[in-house]
């Protein structure tokens, strides 16, 4: 997502040279909500990772290791 976010930057300052502003302050905006958005999913990763601490494996409730495999594979599908 990074990668992502550099080229809206990239792209936000030569739409600003170009004299385009309303265009830039779009892309502007749009890099923001993508570097929130990152910022989430590291923080959901910690908290999966604390999650799954708390207990050992075999005290786990089936559920909550059901909760835990479906919350590894969204990260793993929203990695970079």
């Amino acid at each position: 997502m990074s990668k992502s976010i550099t080229e809206l930057h990239e792209r936000a300052q030569k739409a600003q040279a170009a004299g385009n502003k309303d265009e830039a302050e779009f892309l502007l905006n749009l890099a923001s909500k993508l570097e929130e958005a990152d910022m989430v999913r590291h923080h959901f990763g910690y908290f999966v990772m604390h999650a799954q601490a708390i207990l050992p494996h075999d005290a786990q409730p089936r559920h909550f290791r059901d909760a835990l495999q479906r919350a590894k594979r969204i990260l793993a599908d929203t990695a970079d």
